[in-house]
Order: C-alpha cells, then sequence, then structure tokens
C-alpha cells in the first residue's frame, strides 16, 4: 500500500495496489456533525434536570423498604401494652406509618413513570437545543 496523497480541494487520495485488495473492502464516511452553542445556564438547567430524573429512578427502593418495614410488623407480630399506649393502639400507629409508606411508594411510581423519558441523554441534547427566545423576537 502506497502513503496516501493530500490533494487541494479533494481532501486524502489512497492508493491501493492490486494485493491490497484482496477480498471485499467497504469504506463508510459519516463525518457530519451537530455542533450545540449554548449558554451555561441554560446548559446547567438542563443537567440538573437530568440528574433529579436519574436519582429518582433509585428513589423507589427507599419507599419500598419503609412499605416493608412498617408491614412486617402488622403481619407478624403481637401488640402489647407499652407505656400509655394499649396494644391495638399501636396497632392502629404502624398502619398509618404503614398507610403513610404506601403513599409515598406510589407517588415515587408515578414519578418514575412521568420522568422515564428523562433519563435519556438524546432528551438532554434535545432540552438543550431548544431556544426560549424566537429569532423574530430577538431581532427587535
Amino acid at each position: 500500500m502506497s502513503p496516501s496523497k493530500l490533494s487541494p480541494g479533494k481532501g486524502a487520495v489512497i492508493e491501493l495496489d492490486d494485493e491490497d485488495l484482496q477480498g471485499e473492502v467497504i469504506v463508510h464516511k459519516n463525518l457530519t456533525q451537530d455542533l450545540l452553542v449554548t449558554t451555561e445556564d441554560k446548559m446547567k438547567l438542563a443537567l440538573i434536570e437530568y440528574r433529579d430524573a436519574l436519582s429518582s429512578h433509585s428513589e423507589w427502593v427507599g419507599a419500598g423498604m419503609l412499605v416493608f418495614s412498617f408491614m412486617s410488623p402488622l403481619l407478624l407480630a403481637n401488640f402489647r401494652d407499652i407505656g400509655p399506649f394499649t396494644g391495638d393502639t399501636w396497632r392502629a400507629i404502624y398502619f398509618v406509618l404503614c398507610a403513610l409508606a404506601f403513599y409515598r411508594f406510589v407517588t415515587v411510581l408515578i414519578k418514575i413513570n412521568r420522568n422515564r423519558h428523562k433519563i435519556k441523554v438524546d432528551y438532554t441534547i434535545n432540552l438543550m437545543k431548544r431556544t426560549s427566545v424566537n429569532k423574530d423576537e430577538g431581532a427587535k
């Protein structure tokens, strides 16, 4: 294979000998690029939204563990009179705490469902590409 030669206006030219082309040679050319110019504030906002969407996807674990923690004593324990509260009062307290934890678990699942498209990098890039000022309004 001989070295490549640069031709003005044509880029690189590669000369190949017959011995270099043993078999099939496929050349793919994909050199298009998008350049994104944005402000620091817009980038910060987009990255904060991306970070929040990512962190919300792991919140369900903590909320689910709270439900499990409050539900297991309800199912397995014998509540006794301790301090000023009777066994039935303790059971009611754990039931209310379990219901609140379950409500939190459901709200976290709804938040994950709403943010499912925001954890994609393409969404964040498209968010940075959006302009908040129309070109016509900026020219005035």
